[in-house]
C-alpha cells in the first residue's frame, strides 16, 4: 500500500514542483531537517511573518491572517522535509544547479566585513591599470568621397585633401555623409562603430589640425583632427565606485576560493584510467 502511495507522490507533478521550488533554498540535502524532527513556531517567528504580512498587506495583520501565514510556512517546511525523505532532490540536474549556486552564494559572503580605504582602492587600480585607463579621444573634422558615387573613391579623397590644404573650407565639399560632417571628442572604439576599424586606427596616426586621409566601410575620407585628448588614468575620486565594486569581488573572489580550497581538502579525488597528460593536469590545478 505504501510502495503504490510513494509511486503515485513522486509521479505527480504538483508534488514535483513544490518540492523543487522549497529545495532550491537548501544548502544540501544533508545540512536539512530531518524527517521526524518537530516543526517549532515561537514569538520570534510569528512576528517575523506577521512583519512580513503587513508590508504586503499595507496594514497590521489580524491574529487569523497571521496563523494562515504561519499555516502556509508550516505546510511548506512538511513538503521539503517529505520531498527529501523521497529523495526528489537526487540526479536532478536543476536542483543540483541551484544548490550549488546557493552554496557559492554562502561561500562568497563568508569574508571578513570591511569598508576599503584608499590605498587599498589604489591598490586594486595599481595592479591593473590598463582596465581603468580612460582611452584616448579625439574631436574631428572629415570630407567624405563615397564608394557609391565615384569609381576610385580613394582617389576622390586625394584631390578633395588637395583643395583642403590649399585652404578650402569642409563646408560643402565632398559627399553627403548620414552621419555628419563635424563629431565631437569619441573613443576609437566609437569612432569603429562608426565607419569600421581601418577608420579608427588611422586616427592614431593623424596629427592635430592636418588633413589625412583614412578608409572606412562607407569610403574614403579626409579626415583633420581637430583636438585629441590622450589615454589616461583617472584620479582616486573618479574611479572609487568603479573600484569599490572591483574590490568587493576580489574579496567574494578569494572568500570563495579558500572555501573550495576547504572542500577540496576534504573531498579528494582519486584518478583511475585517465591519460597521463590529464592527470598531470588535474594534479597541477589541485584535487
Amino acid at each position: 500500500m505504501m510502495r503504490r502511495v510513494s509511486r503515485r507522490v513522486l509521479s505527480e507533478p504538483l508534488v514535483h514542483f513544490a518540492a523543487l521550488g522549497l529545495l532550491f533554498f537548501a544548502l544540501h540535502a544533508a545540512l536539512g531537517p530531518r524527517r521526524g524532527d518537530a516543526l517549532a513556531v515561537d514569538g520570534a517567528r510569528a512576528q517575523a511573518t506577521g512583519a512580513e504580512l503587513a508590508r504586503r498587506l499595507g496594514r497590521d495583520p489580524t491574529p487569523a491572517e497571521v496563523a494562515a501565514a504561519l499555516r502556509v510556512e508550516l505546510d511548506e517546511e512538511r513538503l521539503y522535509r517529505e520531498a527529501l525523505a523521497l529523495g526528489l532532490d537526487r540526479d536532478d540536474p536543476i536542483v543540483r544547479r541551484r544548490l550549488i549556486q546557493k552554496l557559492r552564494f554562502v561561500h562568497e559572503d563568508l569574508g571578513e566585513p570591511g569598508e576599503p580605504d584608499d590605498a587599498a582602492l589604489l591598490a586594486v587600480r595599481d595592479a591593473d591599470p590598463a582596465r581603468y585607463t580612460a582611452p584616448a579621444r579625439h574631436a574631428l573634422t572629415h570630407v567624405f568621397a563615397a564608394r557609391e558615387r565615384h569609381p576610385d573613391p580613394e582617389a576622390a579623397a586625394r584631390a578633395l585633401q588637395q583643395r583642403l590644404l590649399a585652404g578650402a573650407e569642409p563646408s560643402g565639399l565632398g559627399d553627403l555623409c548620414v552621419h555628419g560632417q563635424r563629431f565631437g571628442e569619441r573613443n576609437t572604439a566609437a569612432y569603429a562603430g562608426i565607419f569600421g576599424e581601418a577608420f579608427a586606427a588611422a586616427l592614431s596616426d593623424m596629427t592635430v589640425g592636418t588633413w589625412s586621409l583614412a578608409p572606412s566601410s562607407l569610403g574614403w575620407h579626409v579626415v583633420r583632427v581637430d583636438s585629441s585628448r590622450p589615454a589616461a588614468l583617472p584620479d582616486l575620486a573618479a574611479l572609487r565606485p568603479r573600484l569599490r565594486a572591483d574590490w568587493e569581488a576580489e574579496r567574494r573572489d578569494a572568500s570563495s576560493e579558500a572555501a573550495l580550497a576547504e572542500l577540496r581538502a576534504r573531498y579528494p579525488v582519486t584518478l583511475r584510467d585517465v591519460p597521463p597528460a590529464l592527470a598531470a593536469a588535474l594534479a597541477e590545478q589541485g584535487p
